[in-house]
């Protein structure tokens, strides 16, 4: 059973009311507290999410600035592995000159994405028809991005990047979605499959920015250059790697 803090107590009770003992147990019991609230908060925003949606957390908000900094005027990115949406969603929030596509596996992720884009003002369809958010499913592991995406002026991606083995060792992910956590057995994974298949459809002026963990400087780097492309890392607020800017070497 887990302690529950006096914040996190007063939160659900606020929320769902003094008679909440049953969302209190499932607090105990190790589900998490976004999950039972239904929502999060990232970057000045709150996002619905469901099983399927990764908790947002504050060290990804330096893609959104990254994005915000970088992207060009009237530009169109594609936010790969999107779970809620957090990323997208906050960088067309803050850029309204922007537009984009949000790919994820999972059909309940893209409807958490829907839902928030609606509460947020940020309308959804086919960019072709005039909407600022497109939703894509499909398994970024076999699909080839240029079979869903025209070229972009950006790639943001928060992969998933934990090793299998230390995965299974975390307490603080352990009920969260595996599949947006899992990279693989040295956690590259997805690096290795999206870094290339990203640049191919990278405009000449185009950016890539992914979260990395804070071990994986040097691997992306690498990984970034055999594809190449330049790589800059930029640390979160804990002072570790956490972000890699990638760009065409000729750029």
């Amino acid at each position: 059973m887990n302690i529950i803090s006096k914040r996190d107590a007063a939160l659900l009770k606020e929320k769902f009311g003094e008679n909440c003992q049953d969302k209190l147990r499932l607090l105990e019991n190790g589900t998490p507290l976004a999950y039972i609230l239904g929502e999060w908060y990232f970057y000045g925003l709150t996002f619905r999410l469901n099983s399927d949606c990764l908790i947002p957390r504050p060290d990804t908000e330096h893609i959104v600035e990254k994005a915000i900094e970088m992207l060009p005027k009237g530009g169109v990115f594609a936010d790969l592995c999107t779970g809620s949406g957090c990323i997208a969603i906050s960088v067309l929030k803050n850029r309204p000159d922007l537009r984009a596509y949000a790919a994820d596996i999972s059909e309940n992720a893209l409807s958490a994405v829907k839902e928030n884009a609606a509460a947020l003002g940020i309308g959804t369809g086919r960019l072709s028809d005039g909407a600022r958010l497109e939703t894509v499913k499909t398994d970024l592991l076999k699909a080839e991005l240029s079979e869903f995406l025209p070229k972009v002026d950006g790639i943001l991606c928060n992969p998933p990047y934990i090793k299998t083995d230390v995965l299974k060792t975390l307490e603080t992910v352990k009920n969260e979605p595996v599949t947006a956590l899992d990279g693989g057995e040295d956690g590259l994974t997805f690096y290795r499959r999206l870094i290339p298949r990203s640049a191919g459809i990278l405009k000449p002026d185009g950016v890539l920015i992914y979260e990395i963990g804070y071990d994986q400087a040097a691997d992306v780097s690498r990984i970034a250059l055999e594809n190449s492309l330049s790589c800059r890392i930029f640390r979160d607020y804990g002072g570790n790697d956490r972000v890699a800017l990638m760009k065409k070497e000729n750029a």
